[in-house]
């Protein structure tokens, strides 16, 4: 299920690729995200990139799944590993 987070992300590259279908100049619509997004605009430079890689087919709005750390490290194994530590750690303290 996409978070909060993704559904955004994924709602602000659409509009990228629209107004860059629509022929609009990265400079146009970086300065339009600037005014709906306030500070959590993507830079200018990430708009050109943006633009440039879906001009020429190299890019698309959907991210692919990348190797590497996973999306979440919160598990109920992880959860019950950490809280098992800190008791150890806090029997520890407490004896010393």
């Amino acid at each position: 299920m996409a978070s909060k987070d993704d559904n955004f992300n994924l709602k602000w590259r659409a509009y990228k690729e629209f107004r860059t279908i629509l022929k609009i100049q990265p400079v146009q619509i970086f300065s339009e995200l600037q005014e709906i997004l306030c500070v959590d605009c993507p830079s200018r430079s990430a708009v050109e990139r943006w633009a440039a890689g879906l001009r020429s087919g190299d890019a698309d709005i959907i991210d692919l799944p990348r190797s590497g750390r996973p999306v979440s490290a919160t598990t109920s194994e992880n959860i019950a590993l950490i809280e098992s530590i800190v008791w150890k750690t806090s029997a520890l303290l407490s004896i010393s």
